[in-house]
């Protein structure tokens, strides 16, 4: 690895000829970093977002309490709209939501003896905020919500196969614009491949560094094939496309190469283009049901809104091409007592428990809640706009039993054809420390926070909640802190293929994951305690679903969609995408409201430099 204090400047721009060829090494120590510095800033600072404006008089309601939707009601309320959230489940938060178990952990666990003891923070997965999401970033800057700090030196791209392989890239410490170029050059250092194929992995950077989101050719391009076919287009490695490109994927977005379109990478790489900072995480300050989804409920609420929960709309009342009114059908309590799980929102009848577990999602039954008369029966709600904020399957059931009504036409049916990707969150809870510390070790032999599997059939990108580890610049880094200073170590795993766990029981589940993690941490003693968090709600992206993206506005007046799977012209991706949907459905509705003021300036994703303008007019996408 190339040491900053080694490298004397002919040896840089030698090896910037080697990566990129002399012509763009040596035009690029001439280019400044960026063209826009107040997304440098770990919070930009837009002042005419800061917004507060009276009541007058309009409303909003939004269907669906998770991340999009929370983020559309703090801004509309902000703006003076009358905002009602009515959300299935019992909390907020959707993919972000965390929630408290008390049955986490061994038996024998000295805090379970403590009346008061709250339980331990159970989440969807562990949510890491890349350095580019600036509008998400802006968001939370704007209103105090603050991410935990993430040392300098902290880096999540440790690989780890099942065969021993490590492979790291460190984050870039070189000035900018060079720290690209020394990304390029760490990414020759990638011990998964031979020496002889480790170009490939610069030459397929440095192709999906030039990707434009903007242009529709190269967006239908990428949308139109599996990253495995243009892989092998480009002529890569298969170890590269199936070790390397696999476990990112898996990471990102919970898929393979052979499913997923071109897209997904290419976004990502012309998003963390653009600056070093772009390529660093933060983590919500823990739990983020308590420390970011419930302050946006309280926001919301302090300026006059609604938030209903265990309420699912299930249909609509139009007049003309207007929706006048959203339905929740009631809710049959015969033959048996009918109950709600506050996590997923599925109703559960009796006899439908596995176990202690809710049937859906996997979170304990305390967790599942008999309904009160009140939500039970049918109910309805009005407001002069609309905002579904659904993930896909809810936006599927919803527009599937609503398709007459709503106008059978391209926009709905494309929502219907759209794919959701399903996650297996697993943690493991055992006695002890200093397994994990002695075998899992970033890129300068400190224990490394994460490792992305690969060669494995459970893991994906493997966490351990326990750890904490000093840094340079005297911070510590955890993932959680609620286990670092106990004589324990949790585990979390994302499993991507969940087709090969789908109907297993979870401790059926938490051996397969044991087993292969006593492959690279021989003396691991077996697990005291699991869950098993089971979503299949994620937003896919498989081959053709960027062309069949619902855009923010729909046919229908009124009615406006956002999230992860809504479509917007811009290179957003995930949370940040929510933020930029709900962000460009505030400023719809502004416009349709006749309000002037309050226009939300909605930043780019990333960091765009001359840099990145460079890879564009030097290279293509295509192939």
């Amino acid at each position: 690895m190339i040491k900053e204090d080694k490298v004397s400047r002919r040896g840089f721009i030698k090896g910037a000829a080697v990566v990129t060829g002399a012509t763009v090494g040596a035009a690029a120590l001439a280019v400044p970093m960026s063209r826009h510095p107040e997304v440098d800033a770990e919070y930009p600072e837009v002042p005419e977002n800061k917004v507060e404006l009276p009541p007058h008089g309009k409303s909003v309601l939004i269907i669906g309490g998770g991340l999009s939707g929370l983020q559309a009601g703090v801004e509309l309320s902000a703006r003076g709209f009358k905002v009602i959230i009515l959300e299935r489940s019992g909390t907020p938060g959707g993919k972000l939501k965390s929630w408290r178990d008390r049955h986490f952990g061994p038996t024998d666990d000295p805090a379970k003896s403590d009346p008061a003891f709250p339980g331990y923070i159970r989440e969807h997965g562990v949510h890491a905020v890349w350095g580019f999401y600036n509008n998400l970033r802006e968001f939370l800057g704007r209103h105090g919500w603050r991410l935990s700090d993430m040392p300098n030196d902290a880096s999540i791209y440790n690989f780890l196969d099942k065969d021993g392989t490590e492979s790291h890239l460190r984050n870039c410490n070189w000035p900018k614009p060079y720290d690209k170029l020394q990304l390029l050059l760490n990414a020759r250092e990638v011990k998964h491949l031979p020496e002889s194929e480790r170009n490939d992995f610069v030459r397929l950077a440095m192709r999906l560094m030039s990707f434009d989101y903007a242009d529709p050719k190269q967006r239908a391009y990428m949308d139109g094939m599996s990253f495995l076919d243009y892989g092998r287009k480009l002529g890569v490695s298969e170890p590269l496309i199936h070790k390397i490109c696999d476990s990112l994927l898996e990471m990102a977005y919970f898929d393979n190469v052979d499913k997923v379109s071109a897209l997904t990478l290419a976004n990502i790489f012309q998003l963390v283009a653009g600056a070093a900072d772009d390529m660093k995480v933060n983590l919500y300050m823990n739990p983020v049901g308590e420390t970011f989804l419930q302050p946006m409920v309280d926001y919301i609420r302090s300026h006059g809104g609604e938030i209903h929960y265990n309420t699912e709309v299930s249909g609509f009342e139009m007049n003309g091409k207007r929706i006048t009114r959203v339905l929740a059908a009631a809710v049959p309590s015969a033959p048996a007592k009918v109950r709600r799980c506050s996590i997923c929102g599925n109703l559960i009848y009796d006899g439908m428990e596995v176990g202690h577990e809710c049937p859906f999602c996997g979170a304990h039954t305390d967790m599942i809640r008999d309904m009160s008369e009140a939500d039970r029966g049918a109910r309805s709600w009005q407001a002069d706009y609309y905002i579904s904020a659904l993930d896909i399957p809810g936006a599927q059931r919803l527009v599937g039993a609503n398709l007459q009504t709503l106008g059978d036409v391209p926009y709905f049916r494309n929502i219907l054809d759209l794919h959701a990707k399903a996650v297996f969150v697993t943690n493991l809870w055992f006695d002890g420390k200093g397994y994990w510390e002695r075998k899992i070790k970033d890129a300068d032999g400190r224990p490394a926070v994460c490792f992305f599997a690969t060669g494995f059939q459970h893991l994906g990108i493997t966490v351990n909640r326990s750890l904490r580890v000093p840094f340079p610049d005297c911070k510590l880094m955890s993932w959680s802190m609620e286990y670092p200073d106990r004589n324990v170590t949790v585990i979390e795993t994302q499993i991507a293929k969940t087709d090969l766990v789908e109907g297993k029981s979870t401790n059926e589940i938490a051996a397969l994951c044991y087993q292969e993690l006593k492959a690279v941490i021989p003396d691991l003693p077996p697990p005291r305690s699991a869950y098993v968090n089971r979503w299949h709600t994620y937003t896919g992206y498989h081959v053709g679903d960027e062309q069949r993206r619902p855009p923010v506005q729909s046919p229908i007046d009124n009615m406006l969609f956002i999230g992860d799977l809504s479509f917007v012209p811009h290179p957003a991706v995930f949370m940040e995408k929510t933020n930029v949907t709900a962000k460009w459905a505030t400023n719809l509705i502004l416009e349709k409201a006749g309000i002037k003021e309050g226009h939300i300036k909605i930043l780019m994703s990333g960091t765009p430099s001359l840099f990145t303008d460079l890879m564009q007019s030097t290279t293509q996408v295509q192939v």
